[in-house]
């Protein structure tokens, strides 16, 4: 009997080593793949320019003539004087809207000029020539009676980016200018002229126009209902709101 029991001891050891070794041969299934995300930053960025022009207020031409961020003109009555303000949405730009901002000093004095009935104007509008209103989007004016200035709005027909639709490659984009041409009409008189103009001590007074363009990203907003009103927010009116905002929070980009 003693035996068979140390037989039996032998065969449970093999057993319990042959499980050991079973056991070493496992192996887990694994795999293994990765993800990596790369950001680049996004821009809006545009410029604003217009012809330069000679003593008579044409423009000048030519193609190494470099277009200019100012020009001074020299008023005569009857005169028609070129001014394109073009603005250029910079190559890989993202969806923007556009927008230009004109503002007209001494505002008081060509008011005056425009309400004179001798000289057949209606509005500001008269004293401009080659506006598209079907391109350039008149929105309204503000004006600072203490400043005596008046500031126009006129937003561009359409979202616009620096791609070309056709190849999808980075190119400046050419917007259509705001208008051509600065009239001055022919039954303007000397006082007339002369009251654009203020003390020779203080140019502050003077007639001038400033252009200013805008462009606001046109990505991430989008039609929204005013909660008080009812009444609809376009994307872009929000768009315009934010930009607005951070202009008084002195946070936009130059």
């Amino acid at each position: 009997m003693k035996h068979s029991k140390k037989i039996i001891t032998a065969l449970v050891c093999i057993v319990a080593l042959l499980a050991v070794t079973v056991a070493g041969t496992i192996a887990y299934l694994t795999d293994e793949d990765t993800v990596v995300n790369t950001f680049t930053v996004g821009k809006v960025d545009i410029t604003l320019n217009e012809a330069p022009v000679d003593e008579d207020g044409k423009a000048i031409t030519g193609d190494n003539v470099e277009r200019v961020k100012a020009n001074e003109y020299h008023l005569i009555p009857g005169m028609e004087y070129d001014k394109d303000p073009t603005i250029t949405v910079k190559a890989g730009s993202e969806n923007a809207y556009v927008r230009m901002m004109m503002t007209v000093y001494n505002a008081s004095a060509v008011q005056a000029i425009i309400d004179n009935e001798a000289h057949g104007l209606e509005d500001y509008a008269d004293l401009f020539s080659g506006w598209d209103e079907t391109t350039w989007l008149y929105q309204g004016f503000i004006q600072d009676t203490d400043a005596d200035t008046i500031t126009f709005e006129f937003r561009y027909k359409e979202v616009i980016n620096g791609y070309n639709e056709e190849t999808d490659a980075a190119e400046d984009m050419n917007l259509e200018p705001l208008f051509t041409k600065l009239i001055a009409p022919g039954t303007l008189t000397s006082d007339e002229l002369a009251s654009l103009y203020g003390d020779e001590t203080d140019t502050e007074d003077d007639f001038m126009i400033e252009i200013v363009g805008h462009a606001v990203q046109a990505d991430s907003f989008a039609d929204s209902t005013d909660a008080e009103t009812g009444e609809t927010i376009t994307a872009e009116d929000a768009a315009w709101a934010a930009f607005d905002g951070q202009m008084k929070e002195g946070s936009v980009n130059e």
